[in-house]
């Protein structure tokens, strides 16, 4: 016989419980009657009634519930004479739902660790992120982080993809009870990186024909860093390359560069205190002249402008363009060997008047440049093309 846990108008439902675990609770049962009475046809399981006791439900735990048992529909001859169990324990609580990250967790045999030495363990990667947890609010209160238990037997020496069980895990390690995580097990990807010592290199864009074999003089530190890197990449990868310098920030003194090691994507810095690079490029022995550059059709070159619009450059007073070089070729550099680019590849274009960045070239000269940054007054017509 099924016995009923009814929470209908109980306290339990006015704290705002509901029971977990077992939906289902039954007992055996035996009647007395006269023996007409007890036909299948007059009598049965419909005319019995099991209820569990509430009464006492007013925290949430496991409770004991008294079962009580009463004859329904039938002849006052019929009478209960026993209900082979007079309790059941029903845990009760609020439902609660919360979602984690999921921590990877090595799970790894004593004494061996998870990469050999030379070899660096990167931070792993899951498929699936987050868990979300839904269970009784004590149970899931106790729970102090999701893990994807990843099981290894040696350590690695190169990027291995395994899965992982999802576990719940509580402070003294006990099973939550009740609780149900929506995600089983995750793939786990462990990428492994080699430890080497590399030099760092920078390059340089917006450069003079003229300082492509003979640069200005450059000063990297450190030069030589201990870094961990993909082991696919130990054969192919040279130097560390931090970044791109344009010419048109290096002013003619000693410029210096700070690149920040965290923004250095593919290398691992083994150095903590290792926070930045610094780069100084020496342009000191240069001198620097201004030139007041008209802005004509001849003076811009338009690019990656999108088809079915044109643009004009409305600006109505000459352009002060600062340039840097050797005294000699500022002496004999008119304006007339200046122009200008305007790149539209990066930005949205529409129709109208808008203010856009341009780039100032030295032309007429291959040991000179163009320092600073300059935005030219444009006019925008026309629309984009239809498909």
């Amino acid at each position: 016989m099924p016995i009923s846990v009814n929470l209908a108008g109980s306290a339990a439902e006015q704290l705002g419980y509901q029971t977990f675990g077992s939906t289902e609770y039954y007992a055996d049962v035996v009647v007395k009657g006269p023996k007409y009475q007890l036909s299948d046809s007059i009598f049965g399981t419909r005319n019995i009634r099991l209820t569990a006791s509430l009464a006492r439900v007013d925290s949430p735990g496991l409770k004991t519930l008294a079962v009580d048992g009463e004859i329904v529909d039938a002849s006052n001859d019929i009478s209960l004479v026993s209900i082979s169990r007079d309790s059941i324990s029903v845990y009760f609580d609020m439902e609660k739902e919360i979602e984690y990250t999921i921590e990877p967790q090595l799970d790894l045999p004593e004494g061996v660790s998870s990469v050999p030495d030379g070899y660096v363990l990167d931070t792993p990667i899951l498929s699936v992120s987050t868990a979300i947890v839904t269970g009784p609010a004590t149970e899931i209160s106790a729970i102090e982080r999701i893990v994807a238990n990843v099981p290894l037997q040696k350590s690695l020496t190169a990027n291995t993809t395994t899965q992982a069980d999802v576990l719940m895990v509580t402070s003294d390690n006990s099973e939550p009870q009740y609780c149900v995580c929506d995600i089983q097990n995750v793939n786990v990807t462990l990428p492994v990186l080699k430890i080497t010592k590399l030099p760092i290199g920078v390059s340089f864009i917006n450069q003079p024909i003229a300082y492509l074999n003979s640069p200005l003089k450059m000063d990297i530190t450190p030069l030589n860093v201990d870094v961990a890197i993909p082991v696919g990449s130990v054969d192919s990868m040279k130097t560390i390359d931090i970044g791109l310098i344009s010419f048109s920030d290096i002013n003619n003194k000693v410029n210096t560069f700070a690149v920040n090691t965290a923004d250095i994507d593919n290398v691992r810095f083994l150095d903590d205190d290792l926070d930045r690079i610094l780069v100084t490029v020496d342009a000191s022995m240069m001198e620097k002249k201004k030139f007041e550059v008209k802005i004509t059709d001849d003076t811009v070159t338009t690019m990656n402008l999108p088809e079915g619009f044109s643009v004009k450059y409305d600006q109505k007073t000459p352009i002060s363009v600062t340039v840097i070089g050797p005294e000699a070729s500022l002496a004999e550099l008119s304006d007339t060997g200046i122009y200008a680019e305007v790149d539209y590849s990066s930005r949205e274009v529409t129709a109208g008047s808008a203010t856009v960045p341009a780039r100032f070239i030295v032309k007429s000269l291959t040991d000179c440049w163009c320092y600073g940054s300059y935005e030219l007054n444009a006019v925008i017509t026309g629309e984009e093309a239809s498909d």
